[in-house]
């Protein structure tokens, strides 16, 4: 088992968003989240990855256990060198090139040498097919292209599993099958990820395992067949019908 999450709590001004939340993820796994608006998905993620401080809860990462409500920095660093994070609205630095921004979080933030950062780089870059666009600025990027590189920027760090939260929510149409196609060939390589996501195509060709949540809990999970082809849950069935109904409207 790569990570195991339990009990994971999480309220804003008195209000519970996350309620008991419990998940497990092995090497390779690729998870995708869904759930309506304002159903936890995205606080979930976060507390993960420490960019929201859960109210309780505990995780163990590569068998070191980790309480959530009350990790210290040494143990929040440990936590973020072994996981990366895409982020929705790309978060890169405006005044820094493609190559740059993806190699900052290296020399800055892991004390690797600027050569073997800039080796690491690239390849990544390549792997998402933003190399030729290495010196250019995110101002001349298309949204999809500046999420490449937030992808990239996450692989170069090498970490046990990469966080996506919604990777294509902020993007034109036209622009999200470039973004869908590489997170596919990071899962064909063995890249394990947690996806929050409403790209349902994306989750019955990818996702090993489903998470459907509302209300901060999970009210049913299972296998991508499972959850799209037999919801148990009227809740469940319930979103991927709206869903559906929302592909062929658009």
């Amino acid at each position: 088992m790569l990570m195991s999450i339990r009990h994971v709590k999480k309220e804003f001004k008195g209000m519970p968003v996350l309620r008991d939340v419990n998940m497990d993820i092995d090497k390779g796994d690729v998870v995708v989240i869904l759930g309506p608006s304002g159903s936890g998905k995205t606080t979930f993620l976060r507390c993960l990855n420490f960019l929201e401080r859960a109210d309780g809860g505990e995780m163990e990462l590569d068998g070191k256990l980790i309480a959530l409500d009350h990790a210290s920095s040494h143990e929040i660093a440990d936590v973020r060198k072994k996981t990366a994070f895409v982020f929705q609205n790309y978060n890169l630095f405006a005044n820094k090139t493609v190559l740059e921004n993806v190699t900052l979080g290296l020399t800055a933030g892991r004390g690797i040498s600027k050569q073997e950062a800039d080796e690491r780089a690239r390849e990544a870059l390549r792997k998402v097919g933003m190399l030729e666009r290495a010196d250019a600025y995110p101002a001349q990027l298309s949204g999809g292209q500046q999420q490449r590189v937030g992808i990239a920027r996450a692989i170069a760090v090498r970490p046990d599993v990469i966080l996506f939260d919604e990777p294509t929510s902020a993007l034109d149409p036209e622009l999200v099958g470039d973004v869908l196609r590489v997170m596919k060939s990071l899962a064909d390589e063995g890249t394990t990820m947690i996806v929050v996501t409403h790209e349902m195509r994306f989750a019955k060709s990818v996702a090993s395992h489903v998470i459907f949540m509302a209300d901060g809990v999970i009210v049913e999970e299972g296998s991508a067949e499972a959850i799209f082809e037999n919801p148990k849950e009227e809740r469940t069935k319930q979103f991927l019908h709206q869903l559906l109904c929302e592909a062929v409207a658009s």
